[in-house]
């Protein structure tokens, strides 16, 4: 089954190290010491953060949502989200927020032990938390994050992805776990759930601690970026004056994708996304991408001279993309084939043409292959490298070549 996803001119992830959000007022939510805090963290992705990508300060932007499970004995999903559902965690004057605020459940000890002071309560209690972001309100459309588990269903919460056609609804999608913290519940035992797993069954920690959510991409992140390769095999060189190289389309055929899948919160593999592919399709992907949705160094301003034309493709790599944004695609790790073509023109000033320019297009095709298809949290790239040869003109005189001779009397002499 082919699937056409085509991004219309008007339209608009490898996990390194995390980053740690600044503790003190950065970290805590709200004033009371004894309500429950989260803190955050992001990891990083392999390069510098690009428009749209999760990073600290798009979380900040974004915020970020709890769902939490309070119930007896420890998380088994049997119960619905009756703590928090879709909690708004916010970041505001330099603090992060949420409303309205909860407390831990006091029922640490089965009947018959106590916390260490002497209390006991009837039965113990935990609360199970999950996080993701960006943040929605309400889940929906058709394209990004589309669906979420219910308030009222029971089982694991979950989030419906669905790869777009429109840059803007490419979404970074993360998911939050543990940062490996160990700390003291107040009944003198101990909270402790490993990096980069769900915070399951937690009980009432000493005050002031944090649920501090560490988050990961979920998804797989493509970019296109493009260089020259003027006059010489390898990249660089340099483009004669009064010369550009503008594209005008580039559209990527990737087969074996899944169009749609659900994230489940709870992970059972640290760092590592667990996504429900039970009923997608797995389809053909054409991706296309023209016109606005063109980074303006480089995108073809029509049938104008190159003086008008904007810097177009250099021997200095640069983004084709508009604004730095990228394609997200659902994690898949086979061995991945990806036709790329590519539409471009050459554009040369030169006042002796009718025009005053000459208008080269090029239609370029070409199947790569990711061997190890797309990861989740990687940052992959296709890199179209542009050869261009300068025409070189030379010329010599060749020497007559000897004829025939014939002789003419006009008029012949006689004696």
């Amino acid at each position: 089954m082919k699937k056409l996803l085509f991004l219309a001119a008007s339209a608009a992830v490898a996990l390194s190290s995390c980053a740690k959000i600044q503790n003190g007022p950065d970290a805590r939510v709200n004033d009371d010491r004894t309500a429950l805090n989260f803190g955050v963290y992001v990891p990083k992705v392999s390069k510098a953060g690009a428009a749209g990508e999760m990073d600290n300060d798009k979380l900040r932007s974004t915020g970020f949502g709890v769902i939490a499970y309070e119930q007896e004995g420890t998380y088994d999903g049997s119960v619905k989200p009756t703590f928090m559902y879709n909690q708004l965690v916010e970041y505001a004057s330099s603090v992060w927020t949420y409303s309205p605020v909860k407390y831990w459940p006091n029922q640490l000890n089965d009947e018959g032990t106590t916390d260490g002071q002497g209390a006991w309560s009837q039965k113990a209690h935990t609360v199970s938390f999950f996080a993701y972001a960006p943040y929605v309100a309400s889940a929906g459309g058709t394209e990004g994050i589309i669906a979420m588990s219910a308030a009222s269903a029971t089982g694991d919460p979950t989030v419906t992805y669905k790869v777009s056609s429109d840059l803007d609804k490419n979404v970074d999608l993360v998911w939050g776990t543990s940062d490996g913290a160990t700390w003291t519940n107040v009944a003198g035992g101990y909270n402790t759930v490993a990096a980069g797993m769900p915070y399951l069954n937690l009980q009432k920690p000493a005050i002031g601690t944090k649920v501090n959510f560490k988050f990961y991409h979920a998804l797989a992140q493509l970019n296109l970026t493009a260089v020259g390769s003027y006059n010489i095999a390898g990249i660089g060189g340099t483009a004669k004056n009064g010369v550009k190289v503008t594209i005008s389309a580039v559209e990527l055929t990737i087969p074996g994708q899944y169009d749609e899948a659900v994230l489940n919160l709870n992970n059972t593999a640290a760092k590592t996304p667990l996504w429900d592919v039970t009923g997608a399709t797995e389809s053909e992907l054409t991706l296309a991408v023209s016109g606005d949705n063109l980074n303006v160094a480089v995108k073809d301003a029509g049938a104008v001279a190159a003086l008008s034309q904007p810097a177009g493709v250099t021997a200095t790599e640069g983004p084709v993309l508009a604004n730095s944004k990228y394609y997200t695609l659902i994690p898949r790790t086979a061995s991945t084939d990806v036709t790329v073509k590519v539409t471009y023109y050459v554009t040369t000033d030169d006042a002796n043409l009718d025009d005053g320019f000459s208008r080269v297009p090029n239609v370029i095709k070409k199947t790569i292959t990711f061997p190890n298809g797309f990861k989740a949290g990687t940052k992959n790239n296709i890199k179209m490298i542009l050869g261009l040869s300068e025409v070189e003109l030379s010329g010599e005189v060749v020497d007559w070549e000897t004829g025939d001779t014939i002789e003419v009397y006009l008029p012949k002499n006689v004696e």
